[in-house]
């Protein structure tokens, strides 16, 4: 058109006629221009920021107190650690006592005489007297009770080392917890600033009038639901924390300081599930030893009840003075004490003690066969959690394509701005439950560890 018109109008109207299109050109630059500031001011309302959201969303605790700390802390100011070292207290002190029994026991008699017959062989006698007797003293009885308190001190350690490896497998199921928690509380916070935003858009389109109240109702109660549910998750992390507390001995009123990142790696570091066999479960489990010491304890209480049938060494040693009508002198003689008659109790108590030791041989097996149990159940579960994971993560990545795509979708005008909020949302939900899969195979793997002789067998961090 311009090469026509330069034809037929001269120089001036050729002039004119090119800057009437070059008015044209900048008019429509001026329009191009106003529509991408329109477009550019409403991207903070579109894609809204952390800044002007009025959702806080903390980062990961940085505290003192991490994992092996807790456990630290917990061996000093736990009450139930505290009781389990004053039993071992108590076990060594009755151990004491069985060496002393190894040697006879002297009693000393003191009789003052108020009233006394004469003694014609003795005229000059004073009114107080002294005895001296050796009783109870049974020397085989005596070994085989310090054996036997001996094997009863080794329980109250294994079993204190027991209560250890429970406590720190409770503590890392907590710490662990609180950790998932702080996940869970980061990533509904998340989801409830998209909400938010989606509701904020829904409220501007209905001042428009092109959204149905009933429409916008239904999200503003999305929106108070995602607020009960980041509540609910903050307080069952506060109940987690207190549960925490009253497990290690801290203040219940004090701020725990918590350090939970990278928590798993602080809970099972060292450890290594594709090495332990039910070998090393037999080997290394600390109710099965101490099974295996209550049988022992059991054997020797066999060996006392035939010991009973054995007589008994009587060694006399009697200082009499200043009794009536009796010669006052050292008394000395050695002998055996036998019960002849006592109604076949000893029989039947060598009987009762054979089938005791038979019942704690039958507990000794029970319990293995349930360790054997327990251990296939918890490599079972470790595989089918390791699919639930796999496929977890499948579906994040999926759900990360779905919103690359209605980001491309929402950019094309293909889907409005709600469409695209509800892909986001469905992201995070999706990396949320990833996330959660873990909970059950971290748990395994710490009851794998703690039946197989506790966290810290295994953990240089925790190791005493």
């Amino acid at each position: 058109m311009i090469s026509l018109a330069t034809r037929t109008v001269n120089n001036s109207g050729v002039k004119a006629f090119s800057g009437l299109i070059w008015f044209k050109v900048r008019l429509a630059d001026v329009l191009r221009v106003l529509v991408l500031a329109s477009v550019v001011t409403s991207l903070p309302f579109c894609f809204p920021s952390g800044a002007k959201s009025e959702i806080q969303i903390k980062p990961e605790s940085y505290g003192y107190f991490d994992f092996p700390t807790c456990v630290r802390y917990a061996l000093i100011h736990s009450n139930t650690l505290t009781k389990n070292r004053i039993d071992i207290q108590l076990a060594s002190v009755d151990l004491k006592d069985a060496h002393s029994e190894i040697l006879p026991t002297v009693q000393v008699s003191t009789t003052y005489y108020v009233v006394e017959t004469v003694n014609i062989y003795n005229p000059s006698f004073v009114p107080w007297s002294v005895q001296f007797q050796m009783i109870n003293w049974n020397p085989y009885l005596a070994l085989l009770k310090i054996k036997s308190k001996s094997i009863m001190v080794d329980i109250a350690k294994t079993s204190h080392y027991d209560k250890i490896s429970d406590t720190t497998s409770n503590i890392a199921k907590i710490f662990y917890g609180i950790h998932s928690l702080e996940k869970s509380i980061r990533g509904s916070k998340q989801i409830l600033a998209l909400v938010q935003d989606k509701l904020n858009y829904a409220r501007s389109r209905n001042d428009q009038g092109r959204i149905d109240p009933l429409e916008l109702q239904g999200l503003q109660n999305d929106f108070r639901s995602q607020q009960i549910k980041v509540k609910s998750l903050e307080n069952e992390l506060q109940e987690k924390t207190s549960e925490l507390k009253a497990m290690i001995g801290y203040q219940p009123d004090y701020y725990l300081p918590l350090d939970t990142r990278d928590a798993v790696n602080q809970i099972l570091n060292g450890f290594r599930p594709d090495w332990i066999t039910f070998t090393d479960v037999q080997s290394g489990n600390l109710q099965l030893k101490i099974s295996a010491k209550k049988e022992q304890v059991q054997s020797n209480a066999v060996t006392g009840a035939y010991v009973a049938l054995v007589p008994q060494p009587l060694l006399v040693f009697q200082q009499y003075a200043n009794v009536p009508n009796a010669a006052s002198g050292l008394n000395l003689g050695i002998g055996f004490n036998y019960t002849v008659w006592d109604g076949f109790e000893r029989a039947r108590d060598i009987r009762r003690q054979k089938l005791l030791a038979q019942k704690y041989n039958l507990d000794r097996e029970e319990l293995s066969q349930q360790l054997y149990l327990r251990f296939k159940k918890l490599k079972s579960g470790m595989a089918l959690s390791s699919e639930k994971e796999s496929l977890s993560r499948e579906r994040a990545k999926l759900a990360d394509l779905a919103a690359e795509k209605a980001l491309n979708n929402y950019k094309s005008g293909i889907i409005d701005y709600s469409q695209y909020i509800d892909q986001r949302i469905k992201k995070t939900q999706a990396h949320l439950d990833a996330s959660d899969s873990f909970q059950s195979r971290i748990n395994a793997l710490i009851d794998l560890a703690t039946i197989s002789g506790g966290l810290n067998k295994y953990n240089a961090a925790i190791r005493y």
